[in-house]
């Protein structure tokens, strides 16, 4: 089962991503910088592994104003990403990514007519009340700081960039792929913000040189393991088997911060979006 293997590096490489990275962003100053910096280093992890796949390139318009468009997107979703990250513990954020899922599920419902599915209703319903487990504290009180806002926000708009983004990396090398939506982004980030060579190397000189590096290859790892599991996995498989990082974070957390409650209501949480994802993708 060659998906079994891109599944376990991509939880390898998300656990080591998301922990390293909030130890990495403590020292941030600008998160536009730093989301152009990491990705332009993740770009040339991605350009360096792309001689591992097969070479193809598609010069198809459709599918170039299609990826385009998606790049715009991205160029959003990961500058909020960024900052999102930097207030909520990996876990949490984790957690949180799964409402894109539910996003692309309603908008399938909407737009491409699909047929309403109670399994799929039901999974919707679970992620959804997971979520608000999640931005609850312990009196039972709902939280919604700005980095939960920002990644609801994110999650949203990466779910619109999947929703119209179907399958098209099956066109391209995965490497190269990923080199065009990680660098694309970091132009349109640059453009927008408009920061100098000068802002970004001041910004490049706070972090630690070799968790930075580190951290970008994860990501690239991240992003090249993702798309190929769904490519020789089952999605209803795959999906649910992605969502584990979840698991491997709040374990991870729970050795860092030895807080035993904070580990069984983010366990139970995991277990509520895992059944919705399995449910969703049924």
């Amino acid at each position: 089962m060659e998906y079994i293997k891109w599944v376990v590096l991509y939880l390898i490489f998300s656990l080591i991503f998301a922990q390293c990275f909030k130890e990495t962003n403590r020292d941030m100053k600008n998160a536009s910088a730093l989301t152009i910096l990491l990705e332009v280093f993740t770009a040339i992890f991605a350009l360096l592994l792309s001689p591992l796949f097969t070479y193809k390139f598609s010069v198809e318009p459709k599918i170039l104003l299609t990826l385009g468009a998606v790049t715009i997107i991205y160029a959003a979703t990961d500058r909020l990403n960024i900052e999102a990250r930097y207030g909520l513990a990996p876990s949490t954020f984790s957690m949180l990514k799964q409402l894109s899922t539910v996003f692309m599920v309603i908008f399938g419902f909407a737009f491409l007519k699909e047929k309403i599915i109670f399994s799929k209703i039901m999974g919707i319903i679970l992620i959804l009340l997971a979520n608000i487990l999640l931005s609850t504290n312990k009196k039972g009180k709902l939280e919604l700081n700005k980095y939960f806002i920002m990644c609801i926000i994110s999650n949203f708009l990466f779910a619109i960039a999947m929703f119209i983004n179907v399958n098209i990396s099956d066109n391209f090398n995965i490497g190269l792929y990923t080199v065009i939506t990680v660098l694309i982004p970091a132009f349109i980030i640059k453009i927008v913000s408009k920061l100098s060579i000068k802002d970004l190397k001041q910004e490049f000189k706070l972090y630690d040189k070799k968790k930075f590096m580190l951290v970008s290859f994860s990501w690239a790892m991240m992003l090249i393991s993702s798309v190929k599991a769904y490519e020789y996995g089952n999605i209803s498989i795959v999906a649910p088997l992605l969502t584990l990082s979840m698991v491997t974070n709040s374990i991870y957390e729970y050795f860092i911060d030895k807080d035993k409650n904070s580990l069984k209501r983010k366990l139970a949480i995991s277990l509520l979006i895992v059944i919705g994802i399995i449910l969703i993708k049924k």
